[in-house]
């Protein structure tokens, strides 16, 4: 993307490599093993918050009809037969062969080697009914039969280690992370009954289990614990790269039947009914070290923290800094300035907004908390930093009601405002209440202000770290834009940075020239009162933005089935100085390329339109003029071009995609900063 004077990021590629197998003939059938045969229905769900489990919006009902083993991609096509409406399917059952899926390694239901998938049960119900489903693999009958309806509950865990912000879990990869199920009704009224827990990302570390299992972490049946309806599990520290989203797994499944087969040796063959929770789990390394120590129940509160300097900062002279941002009902007004608003507090029943605003606070001398603006936080300690740390008392015996629902947070800087504004500050415990302050980050994506159409912003948060753009007009009416980068404060909620000019680069048609730093356009601060919605000052004074949906559902519409990353591309340093937003809402997508016109002047185009499947987009630059500037009132911006140039994108992976310019093809990727 964008580079300026500070110091260059590194940058990744993470490509996603497929390693094709060729087994040939006799030597392939010599290999083959055939583990497991599975007929399954599930249903799935999404786990949003630490007590919310909402159903899938879309894929949420399955049918599965699964061979799985060693070597068997060379095996004859497994069938499966039973009572389907194979009329309502039509050629999607594939006349009941199975297909291998080279990804899964493993042979799949369907046309597509992907199983059958639907937002209704009835539906899913009335397809693929109640009775014995019988697999021929490699000459042999299995018949496996689905009754009863034996659907289990809905998972959901309770974590531990970690914290709930945008609708995923953030951890720090060197704490461990502890997971707890509830309980799995009816366990052990089965056949057999089983609790599975995973993950899936990359460079997780954890052990593996047989794929007979069907669960590659940690898994626990009625037959060996059947004293117990849940589990729990610890994953070690260090088992999560840095920075990296993963999914976690949380199934309960009912086995109905299970059955052997002569002619099959080896083989586990069930017919099961399934429930599963997916869980995102963001891995996020924290600025500094900090262990907390806290007692916390219904009439007082003492926690503690151990901090540990950054290497960088230790033998310079600064003042730690203890403080809070908790709901503005609990909290005196300040003795000088104003209280600086951070979000706003949301209720623990049900997770949504309340009133009442979260405000930066301190606990006074009578154990009370006491509003302050940013520069008027009075330090803990102040001295030279020592590579020993520094222990800070948090609260000692505080009455819980004076701070049920602050989040108390410890920092370290020069000064109180250069601790907010650079980021050296972590969240060290939440005081439990009927509502809470809990300061989180942006959803990646795009924002406006609805009253202001024609001028947005491209915002994205990675760890500890912000880049935005922000698209708009010049005084004459010509589009141009503005970026910003730097650190979050308090969890991500606050950002505060330069609007940064550039100009003389890549044009959309031309080969690459590098771009210039043109003069800055002034200071820009961002504060987010939850996910989506937030406020941005910047020298057109106080905007209120919130995310732009342009999907079914906007911000909130279901995800494609392998869909690419949203968020900030670029074709790396062979072309920097220019960069894509893409951000996908369902079916649709929304592309914008911030680059330069053919005198150099800094220009924006954009695209949006719906696809059939997320691994290519097709559409057309347009653009536009006469809009907003950033000083002035509010005008209807106007397009000059609906077709600039056409836009193609092919994607070879969640990072990796080829863009088609009027210029030739690009290879771009994810822009990690």
């Amino acid at each position: 993307m964008i580079q300026t004077n500070r110091p260059a990021p590194r940058f990744s590629l993470l490509a996603a490599a497929a390693a094709a197998v060729a087994l040939a003939g006799a030597a392939t059938d010599a290999l083959a093993q055939v583990s497991q045969l599975q007929v399954r229905k599930l249903v799935r769900y999404s786990q949003v918050s630490a007590s919310e489990v909402i159903p899938r919006p879309t894929e949420t009902y399955w049918f599965q009809a699964d061979v799985d083993g060693t070597n068997i991609a060379g095996i004859t096509p497994p069938t499966i037969s039973g009572p389907i409406d194979t009329a309502s399917l039509g050629a999607q059952h594939n006349n009941g062969t199975l297909v291998y899926n080279a990804a899964d390694a493993g042979w799949r239901w369907g046309t597509g080697a992907r199983d059958f998938r639907t937002t209704s049960r009835s539906e899913l119900d009335r397809i693929f009914g109640s009775g014995t489903y019988t697999f021929t693999v490699n000459g042999t009958s299995v018949p496996l039969t689905l009754s009863g309806d034996a659907y289990p509950n809905a998972p959901m865990v309770t974590l531990t280690g970690g914290r709930w912000a945008d609708g995923a879990y953030v951890i720090d990869p060197a704490q461990p992370l502890t997971i707890t199920t509830n309980a799995f009704a009816g366990y052990g009224t089965h056949l057999n009954d089983v609790i599975c827990i995973f993950f899936r990302g990359t460079g997780f570390v954890g052990p593996e289990r047989s794929v007979i299992t069907n669960c590659p972490y940690r898994l626990q049946r009625a037959s060996d614990v059947p004293g117990s309806s849940s589990m729990t599990v610890t994953v070690p520290p260090n088992s999560f790269a840095a920075d990296e989203e993963y999914i976690l797994s949380a199934s309960f499944t009912a086995i109905t039947e299970s059955r052997n087969a002569a002619g099959l040796p080896g083989s586990s063959n069930t017919a099961r009914y399934g429930a599963q929770t997916l869980v995102r789990v963001k891995s996020t390394t924290p600025v500094f070290a900090m262990t907390v120590t806290s007692n916390i129940n219904a009439v007082s509160a003492t926690a503690s923290a151990a901090i540990q300097f950054r290497p960088q900062d230790v033998g310079t002279t600064a003042s730690v800094y203890v403080f809070a941002v908790a709901p503005a009902d609990l909290v005196r007004p300040a003795v000088a300035g104003s209280a600086f608003k951070v979000g706003t507090a949301r209720a623990t029943a049900d997770g949504k907004d309340t009133s009442v605003a979260c405000v930066l606070a301190q606990l006074n001398a009578s154990g009370q908390l006491q509003a302050v603006s940013t520069s008027s936080l009075q330090a803990y300690v102040t001295g030279v930093l020592s590579s020993q740390g520094q222990a800070v008392s948090i609260m000692n015996g505080v009455p819980t009601v004076n701070v049920g629902g602050a989040t108390f947070y410890v920092g370290y800087g020069t000064s109180s405002a250069a601790m907010i504004s650079s980021g050296v500050n972590r969240s060290a415990v939440t005081v439990p209440g009927s509502r809470e302050c809990r300061p989180q980050p942006p959803q990646k994506g795009w924002w406006w202000n609805p009253g202001e159409s024609g001028r947005g912003y491209s915002i994205e948060v990675q760890g500890n770290n912000l880049f935005m753009a922000t698209y708009l007009y010049d005084v004459s009416g010509r589009a141009t834009w503005h970026v910003a980068a730097g650190p979050t404060s308090l969890d991500g909620s606050v950002f505060n940075g330069q609007l940064l000019s550039f100009g003389n680069g890549v044009t959309l048609t031309g080969p690459y020239r590098p771009n210039a730093r043109l003069a800055d356009a002034g200071p820009v601060t961002l504060t987010f009162d939850d996910a989506d919605r937030g406020t941005l000052v910047w020298p057109g004074g106080t905007v209120a933005i919130q995310r732009f949906g342009f999907g079914t559902n906007g911000p909130a519409t279901a995800a494609l089935a392998d869909q690419p990353e949203s968020g900030w591309w670029w074709g790396g340093s062979g072309d920097d100085g220019r960069g894509f937003f893409i951000e996908w809402q369902g079916n649709q997508a929304f592309v914008a390329g911030y680059m330069y016109d053919a005198a150099g002047n800094p220009v924006w185009y954009v695209a949006q339109g719906a696809v059939s499947n997320a691994q290519s987009f097709a559409g057309s630059w347009m653009q536009f003029a006469n809009g907003q500037s950033m000083n002035g009132a509010y005008r209807v911006p106007s397009m000059v071009n609906g077709n600039v140039a056409p836009l193609a994108i092919q994607f070879q992976g969640a990072d990796a995609a080829t863009l088609t310019l009027p210029s030739g093809t690009l290879p771009i990727s994810r822009f990690r900063f």
